[in-house]
């Protein structure tokens, strides 16, 4: 049986080494596709980048942990910022969700505006679009749009979140992440998405080349040991010897 991979490097946009990770990552390895901080500081970089690159999907990486907003967001940012307080608001269940619906409509609109076609799907910076307040806006926002979207399936069970109706993979692997990048590491995602039946598998990933950006980041140097192994050529080989093509949000 036949199966779709997408190797999705999140965080395009983010800086000018993320871009050229990314692009790398996929002239010369195993990524498809990307999303694209529509708010981060290389953005314009980023959509210059695609324009030579069409067969780098890119969807949008909605984001409401970092920078600063596309419109007035007063209930959710400090000093004109976003930050990490959100899920301590979510928890106390006092989320704008006015004010981050707007969000999502201006930055969908921004994503257009810079990349001259809609998203081939919409995910989210540290996962928001999970949270369960959340959840509905940017599902009905995706279907609205007739985009994919990334969807943690054992997330959604856990909330009980209903994600009828929404295009996505079948299967989500965030576990391409950490200290501990390998080969190996990434071929076990794969065989137990296989394992469950799964007919396509998102596996998200963060390659780039470390510059003053990436450098502060908490997630730094992890990032250059994702861009070596997702551009492994015995890794790819690997890969099609399981049974997988890669794909794109545009295959599911």
């Amino acid at each position: 049986m036949e199966r779709v991979l997408i190797v999705n490097a999140d965080d395009f946009g983010l800086s000018k080494g993320q871009n050229y990770g990314i692009v790398e990552a996929c002239k010369n390895g195993l990524v498809t596709s990307t999303t694209a901080l529509v708010n981060g500081t290389a953005i314009d970089h980023a959509a210059l980048l695609s324009r030579c690159l069409p067969e780098l999907a890119v969807g949008m990486h909605f984001v409401l942990t970092l920078g600063s907003p596309l419109s007035a967001m007063p209930g959710l940012t400090r000093e004109g910022k976003f930050g990490k307080w959100i899920w301590q608001m979510a928890e106390e269940d006092a989320l704008p969700l006015d004010e981050i619906a707007g969000e999502l409509d201006r930055q969908y609109h921004r994503f257009v505006e810079l990349f001259g076609s809609e998203p081939t799907h919409i995910d989210s910076h540290h996962h928001v679009h999970m949270i369960p307040q959340i959840f509905p806006l940017v599902a009905e926002f995706a279907k609205s749009k007739g985009v994919a979207m990334r969807i943690d399936r054992g997330l959604a069970a856990r909330y009980q979140l209903d994600d009828s109706g929404v295009r996505s993979s079948d299967g989500f692997a965030s576990e391409f992440y950490g200290e501990a990048i390998s080969d190996s590491l990434f071929l076990q995602t794969l065989d137990t998405s296989a394992g469950q039946g799964e007919r396509s598998l998102e596996v998200m990933c963060h390659p780039a080349f470390v510059d003053n950006t990436i450098m502060g980041s908490a997630y730094c140097y992890p990032r250059l040991a994702e861009l070596d192994v997702l551009t492994s050529p015995s890794l790819k080989y690997a890969v099609a010897e399981r049974g997988y093509r890669l794909g794109t949000y545009r295959d599911v």
